[in-house]
Order: structure tokens, then C-alpha cells, then sequence
């Protein structure tokens, strides 16, 4: 597997999310596609402590978020 783009490598051998404030839809998709890439990767013993680190942080309630925000500034009429 290659680097990972959203998560960093802690000396443990397992991965720490990052935390983005503003997630779009897409690199939401691509967030979740890399963390089970990362969890396939990974022995079965560990697999349990990756899942309750990533659980920390759920980048589709950024994109919500984020989404919502720019909702707030689209000027197209309803």
C-alpha cells in the first residue's frame, strides 16, 4: 500500500486520522476507502484497536458540516 493521505503512522503501528475541518463529499468516500485499505493491511489482533481510533473521528459529519456550510452561502434561488 501507499502512504497514506489522511492518516499518519503512529510508532505502534497504527494509523492516527486527521482531524480536516472542511471534508467534501469526495475526499470523505476517499478517507473511508483508505482506512479499509489500511484495516485489510493490518493483522487481525489489531484490527480491533485501529477501528476504536478511527471511531474518534468520523469525517462524514465534516462533510455534513461542510456541506451545510456552503448551503449557507449558495445564492441559487429554491
Amino acid at each position: 500500500m501507499k502512504l497514506p493521505r489522511f492518516h499518519t503512522a503512529k510508532a505502534d503501528g497504527l494509523y492516527q486520522p486527521i482531524p480536516f475541518l472542511f471534508v467534501t463529499e469526495r475526499m470523505c468516500r476517499e478517507i473511508m476507502a483508505e482506512r479499509e485499505a489500511l484495516m485489510e493491511a493490518m493483522p487481525v489482533a489489531t484490527r480491533k484497536r485501529q477501528q476504536t481510533l478511527f471511531a474518534r473521528y468520523d469525517p462524514s459529519l465534516s462533510a455534513e458540516a461542510f456541506s451545510g456550510l456552503l448551503n449557507l452561502f449558495d445564492s441559487r434561488p429554491a
